[in-house]
């Protein structure tokens, strides 16, 4: 793709934006201090609301400038970890980041001293159904000597707002499931990458991971801890659990569910597992042309469908052959 000279002359700006924007920690650190590091708040369509915002550090920090910036909400694919987005990545129809406002963006703060800001959500008159979502990233800027203050980590405010009277959709889908190398009676990891593909955010979830044997029966399960972090519309995170102590030797159904913590299924997957070089032919009861795990071998056998076909077409070779005999 060729970029204009207007595209590259931005480009240094952007990546730096971009570099700021996903500078994000769960807790704010002992250097910085900032209150209302999480707003939580039930907004109507057309109304006005304020949220304020404290920032101050210790008296043996330097002095110097911070920002606070408006961006949208992200999540690190990892571990669900809370990112700030610059708007040009920021497409989510349920950012909240258009219509927030920082009263003052940057802030100027000696030793031991205290700012206040405050953040101004107007919801669009046209808000429905949902959440909508943003953070609000503070961060360092340079001191007044010209070097870059002894702190150095940012502070992202999670911005979560439901909108009051609207319809909440609680969806979610498992775009995949990978497992580490399996091998016979070791233990083994299965990964799920699990999206929200609703219109709210939820906390708590979890993977819930059956495995059955040929005839059924459950030979191992395991439920994930519930992730401490919400997943956010339109984002989507890996979540990894660990089958210990290991299975024997065979063909086995694998069972992925993606489940809110109070126990509601948002999505099933089932894959067939293979574990080392099961004999006398053995296959997973998997349902025909059911794909496998990433990396894992499955073996099928032919049906007795597949096999009268065969037949039919040996007899009809055979009967070819006796007829072109008769004509001779």
């Amino acid at each position: 793709m060729k970029l204009s000279k207007k595209t590259n002359s931005k480009a240094p700006l952007l990546i730096l934006i971009l570099l700021i924007a996903g500078m994000a920690v769960v807790a704010p650190v002992a250097a910085l201090k900032v209150e209302g590091a999480r707003i939580a708040l039930d907004v109507a369509p057309g109304q006005t609301v304020t949220s304020p915002i404290g920032i101050s550090i210790k008296a043996d920090e330097a002095e110097g400038d911070f920002a606070v910036e408006v961006l949208g909400f992200g999540q690190a694919v990892a571990d669900g970890t809370y990112n700030g987005l610059a708007a040009v990545v920021d497409t989510s129809p349920y950012s909240a980041r258009p219509f927030i406002t920082i009263d003052k963006p940057t802030v100027h703060l000696k030793p031991g001293e205290r700012a206040d800001a405050t953040a101004t959500i107007r919801m669009p008159p046209d808000a429905k159904d949902g959440g909508r979502y943003a953070i609000i990233l503070v961060h360092p800027i340079t001191s007044t000597s010209g070097q870059q203050t002894a702190f150095s980590t940012a502070v992202a405010i999670p911005v979560l707002l439901t909108i009051k009277g609207g319809a909440i959709s609680q969806k979610g889908e498992i775009a995949a499931v990978e497992t580490s190398k399996v091998e016979i009676a070791k233990p083994f990891s299965v990964t799920a990458s699990v999206k929200n593909s609703g219109n709210y955010h939820y906390y708590g979830m979890v993977i819930n991971v059956t495995v059955n044997d040929g005839q059924g029966k459950t030979v191992s399960t395991v439920k994930t801890t519930p992730m401490s972090r919400a997943i956010v519309p339109d984002q989507q995170v890996k979540i990894t659990a660990q089958v210990a102590p290991g299975l024997p030797e065979a063909m086995y159904q694998m069972t992925v569910k993606m489940e809110t913590q109070d126990g509601m299924v948002l999505d099933t997957e089932t894959k067939s597992l293979q574990i080392g070089n099961p004999k006398n032919g053995a296959v997973s009861t998997a349902p025909a042309g059911q794909s496998t795990v990433a990396g894992v071998r499955t073996t099928y056998a032919p049906g007795p469908g597949a096999f009268a076909v065969c037949m039919a077409a040996a007899f009809g070779i055979l009967g070819g052959i006796n007829i072109r005999r008769k004509r001779e």
